[in-house]
């Protein structure tokens, strides 16, 4: 699989260096594409072809993109990109807090026969939420607890920073939240997800806490996350998602959906 990576930052740097390491033998990157030239640097630097070029990047032969850059690029990009006929992997989900943005994805995708995928990025679980909506609505509530240093904060004591939707969250939260886009796309009723953000410096990993009712029961999981080294606004969870979804797309037997 050719694999073009859009944003060469802590994400996107870790998903190409592990393939070059062999992690994923199935993949070869064939180009990265940025408009910081630090990071094309490092790229280079790295041992790959890079581009500051987006029309070069999509003239590349490519079988597979992954956008690891930011909303706003996604939403820049993605369209031609599956105009093109390309799977695409997607990090930067709360892009599609958009809702009129994501139904043009969507015609997109099947118009030209192109795939959209969206990691469970720093979460866990979407698989079993996803099979519990076959019952009926979900109430979702995701409780995100993160050091005020990661944040942006300098908070001395546990503060509640944000409470409402995850459309909101995800908007608010650009770099923080894609998770609660994650959830409220799992769910298809993203109004049924609330979203609870705490600074909180007597913790010292990213800690979501989920908690799914429906007519099939109740689930809950907490997940505590490592900040990833590069970047501590995001779980090191964050970037072996997507590693296991590139994974996942090349596998003939499936575990977990």
């Amino acid at each position: 699989m050719k694999l073009g990576i859009i944003g060469y930052g802590a994400i996107g740097s870790f998903v190409a260096r592990s393939i070059k390491d062999g992690l994923l033998k199935k993949y070869n990157v064939s180009l990265v594409f940025d408009l910081d030239e630090e990071k094309l640097e490092k790229a280079k630097k790295d041992g790959f072809k890079t581009t500051n070029s987006f029309e070069e990047f999509l003239n590349e032969n490519l079988d597979m993109v992954m956008e690891s850059a930011s909303q706003k690029a996604a939403k820049l990009y993605l369209p031609d990109l599956l105009k093109k006929g390309l799977t695409v992997l997607v990090m930067s989900g709360g892009v599609f807090s958009d809702m009129a943005f994501k139904k043009k994805i969507d015609e997109l995708a099947e118009e030209y026969d192109a795939k959209v995928y969206v990691p469970s990025g720093a979460i866990s679980g979407l698989d079993g939420i996803e099979a519990m909506k076959f019952a009926g609505e979900l109430s979702v509530l995701l409780e995100t607890r993160k050091n005020p240093r990661s944040l942006g904060r300098s908070d001395e004591a546990p503060v509640l920073i944000f409470e409402g939707g995850a459309k909101e969250a995800a908007e608010k939260f650009p770099k923080n939240i894609n998770v609660a886009m994650a959830l409220a796309l799992a769910t298809e009723h993203p109004e049924n997800v609330k979203v609870r953000i705490i600074s909180d410096p007597n913790v010292h990993t990213n800690t979501h806490t989920i908690v799914a009712e429906g007519k099939s029961g109740k689930m809950k999981i907490t997940v505590e996350n490592v900040p990833f080294p590069e970047n501590p606004k995001t779980s090191f969870l964050a970037a072996l998602s997507a590693l296991q979804i590139l994974k996942k797309i090349t596998q003939n037997f499936i575990i977990g959906g």
